[in-house]
């Protein structure tokens, strides 16, 4: 099913993300200890991400070809809303409701378990051929449905579960 240039496209992407999520999440930690609230210095972040995002999508329409650089922004607008936006969403709602944080520090949770989300999903990612050729993308049939259901299952809950383990640890020895 990765077969072409919009399948190898998906696979880079998905590993940028799983790459950057835990510099993303450093920076906007460290990054709020200077703002006022978590969320302003998470948005400062996101808002670099994506004109960086934006920077190569222009490259690649301007040195490649046009359609490179729109099929590039579209995938990564894609990934950006089902890997980033939507399980950061959920994990700060579940915390909130989990635990007495408030809104803001829930989110601060959510982000900093959404790299273990990331990397624990790219390894279930690659899991059915290993770093070899095959992973989740040529599965078929129930492999494939137990496979992407666990993908999205880690993506989207992973970030919830992670932040409540950390915030676990922090509440145990603080």
């Amino acid at each position: 099913m990765a077969n072409g240039y919009v399948g190898l496209l998906a696979v880079f992407t998905y590993f940028g993300f799983a790459l950057a999520s835990p510099v993303v999440a450093l920076v906007a930690w460290g990054l709020s200890k200077r703002r006022e609230s978590f969320r302003m210095a998470l948005g400062s972040v996101m808002a670099g991400s994506v004109g960086l995002l934006a920077a190569v999508a222009t490259a690649l329409a301007l040195f490649v070809d046009p359609g490179a650089g729109l099929t590039f922004a579209l995938v990564a607008a894609a990934a950006a809303l089902v890997l980033a936006a939507f399980p950061l969403l959920i994990g700060r709602q579940l915390l909130d409701r989990w635990t007495p944080l408030g809104p803001d520090e829930a989110l601060e949770y959510a982000t900093l378990g959404w790299p273990v989300a990331m990397v624990l999903s790219a390894v279930f990612f690659v899991a059915p051929g290993g770093l070899g050729r095959y992973n989740v993308l040529f599965l078929s049939g129930g492999a494939a449905a137990v496979a992407w259901l666990v993908l999205a299952v880690v993506v989207t809950l992973g970030p919830a579960l992670a932040g409540l383990g950390f915030y676990r640890a922090v509440e145990r020895y603080a």
